[in-house]
């Protein structure tokens, strides 16, 4: 048997109305939209792949390797062709 804890939230006034919208459109109510945006949140964070999720802090850092990376590819060769090899 599934147990229910409530909670108070408070939200900018701008997107409680959004929120009301929302739910009005979907005929469902506010708790249940916004619990259907917290499952969703929920499940990306724990599908996150490990090594794409070590950088979501940073996203200088990937800029910066992607950078990096361009420039070796464009004056580094990933194969030798024929004459180069011998």
């Amino acid at each position: 048997m599934s147990e229910n804890v409530s909670i108070q939230l408070s939200l900018p006034q701008k997107t409680y109305l959004t929120l009301k919208r929302v739910a009005r459109k979907r005929r469902k109510t506010e708790a249940d939209i916004m619990l259907d945006a917290l499952r969703a949140y929920l499940e990306r964070l724990v599908n996150v792949d490990p090594l794409l999720g070590m950088f979501a802090d940073d996203p200088e850092m990937v800029d910066q390797m992607v950078t990096q990376t361009m420039l070796d590819r464009s004056t580094i060769p990933l194969r030798l062709d024929e004459a180069v090899r011998g």
